[in-house]
């Protein structure tokens, strides 16, 4: 069984004997090391190399403490010391030596019977941010992966990978326009009540844009509770084509608000009546609710895709729909008639959460979102947040 297709924090001594038993020989996806990289220039840079020709390729594992010939697994040689300062020793390498950072990058120490003693076991996903070059120790290259092992890359395959990464938020752009589309166009995963604008939330994984990522559907399923839809309590889940959904029903058996997690890892959450009816002749969007909305499910989902394997960077998107006319709620109110908003749709600009955290980072990581749905009634910020980013809910 390849290590790809093991839940990360499953990987145990008895699925590294096996790729030992098997003689899973190295290659593109897994790369064997029978000693821990030593602390000389040399042995640095082999190990920054390594790491980096995984994320600038297809991605894959590398595991320390395991001896091969030609190529080919031939025993565990554990490793002996403290694991916990060999992890801390790698992190800091590849913190500080490669550059740009590789988001989503796993490390852990195995414990292995008998003798005693660890392996090291890195899993490196393919980058969404190419090229991922080495500069520690006055280095300044970068390297690829293919059969044969990592490799210096070429100045023309240098051109492909800059060219696919200044792709990769484009691809994430075009997703969010063809969603909101079909939302628009009355397509949404269920029929949707026709009332007082739309709130519509993606999460979308930059792995989600690759091959071969989709992810475990009946799992999906036993992790409902973190999948539930925005602003509602009850909620019907479903396996569908795209994958796997909950959804919340108002009048007429239409939906109010549900949550789609595509077979890719990508979520999509939209509820309706994001406007309060007209009061003083005036339509609201309410700031405290639009904060709760997202806020009570954000931290929710991204537990649901870290349980999901999906890896990350994931990029938060957060579109306003309906809502040309709409006046941002503050209390108190300012005595100043606060403007409307001058147009139907509002996309708000994209954050991107680097690293699966706490909530408060990730309140941290969006504060733009709101800030920038703040700006539509006049303010330069967000009264929400205090001055670290933290989403406070304090009167002002």
């Amino acid at each position: 069984m390849s290590l790809s297709s093991i839940s990360f924090d499953n990987i145990s001594e008895a699925h590294l004997s096996e790729q030992v038993s098997a003689g899973v020989p190295e290659g593109v996806l897994v790369d064997y090391k029978r000693d821990m990289y030593g602390r000389a220039d040399a042995d640095v840079k082999e190990f920054l190399k390594d790491v980096s020709s995984f994320a600038n390729s297809s991605g894959g594992h590398l595991a320390i403490g395991i001896d091969e010939v030609g190529g080919v697994p031939s025993a565990i040689s554990a490793l002996s010391g403290d694991p916990d300062q060999d992890l801390q020793r790698l992190e800091s390498l590849v913190r500080d030596g490669l550059e740009p950072r590789i988001s989503g990058l796993r490390m852990k120490a195995i414990s292995i019977s008998g003798g005693g003693g660890y392996v090291l076991l890195l899993r490196i996903p393919k980058s969404w941010n190419p090229p991922h070059r080495v500069s520690a120790r006055n280095t300044n290259r970068i390297y690829g992966r293919n059969s044969a092992g990592a490799y210096e890359f070429s100045v023309e395959e240098l051109r492909v990978l800059f060219t696919s990464s200044a792709t990769a938020l484009d691809r994430v752009r075009l997703f969010r326009a063809q969603r909101l589309a079909k939302i628009d166009a009355g397509e949404a995963i269920a029929p949707l009540v026709k009332n007082n604008g739309r709130l519509v939330l993606h999460l979308l994984p930059a792995s989600s844009f690759g091959i071969e990522n989709n992810i475990d559907l009946a799992k999906a399923n036993t992790l409902q509770e973190l999948l539930k839809p925005m602003g509602t309590m009850g909620y019907s889940p479903r396996i569908n084509f795209d994958g796997f959904s909950t959804l919340s029903h108002g009048a007429n058996n239409k939906c109010v608000s549900y949550t789609q997690v595509f077979r890719t890892g990508a979520i999509e959450a939209v509820k309706v009546r994001v406007t309060g009816d007209p009061t003083d002749g005036a339509v609201w969007i309410p700031t405290l609710a639009f904060d709760r909305w997202i806020f009570q499910q954000l931290p929710n989902y991204f537990a649901a895709l870290q349980q999901l394997e999906v890896p990350p960077p994931i990029v938060l998107m957060v579109t306003l729909q309906g809502v040309r006319g709409a006046r941002l709620g503050v209390e108190p109110r300012p005595i100043d008639d606060p403007p409307q908003i001058d147009r139907d749709v509002l996309e708000l600009p994209e954050a991107v959460i680097e690293q699966y955290g706490a909530e408060e980072s990730y309140q941290r990581a969006s504060r733009p979102v709101f800030d920038a749905l703040w700006n539509t009634g006049g303010y330069s910020r967000s009264k929400h947040f205090d001055q670290t980013g933290k989403w406070t809910l304090s009167k002002y």
